[in-house]
């Protein structure tokens, strides 16, 4: 996502043309087990148009980063499950 908030249900959903893309050369034509954590809001505290969303921009990092770690756990245990 590029700095805004496209999640559904907010003025600019559908705007993410990237991660539709992306998801489909990464898991349609290489075939990987992909899993995207998304971060909206990534240019608050960046450009002035989004300073009105700080504190929303903050619990979602939170969110993000935690889901992000959640994930690299998962994968990391499969990876030492396959490697035994």
């Amino acid at each position: 996502m590029l700095g805004g908030n496209y999640a559904p249900g907010t003025p600019k959903e559908g705007w993410d043309h990237s991660t539709a893309w992306l998801r489909r050369v990464l898991e349609d034509v290489w075939g990987l087990d992909l899993r995207v954590v998304e971060r909206p809001f990534t240019l608050v505290g960046v450009n002035p148009a989004l300073d009105a969303f700080v504190d929303v921009a903050a619990d979602l990092k939170q969110t993000a980063e935690t889901h992000a770690v959640r994930s690299g756990r998962e994968i990391a245990g499969l990876a030492a499950s396959a490697a035994s």
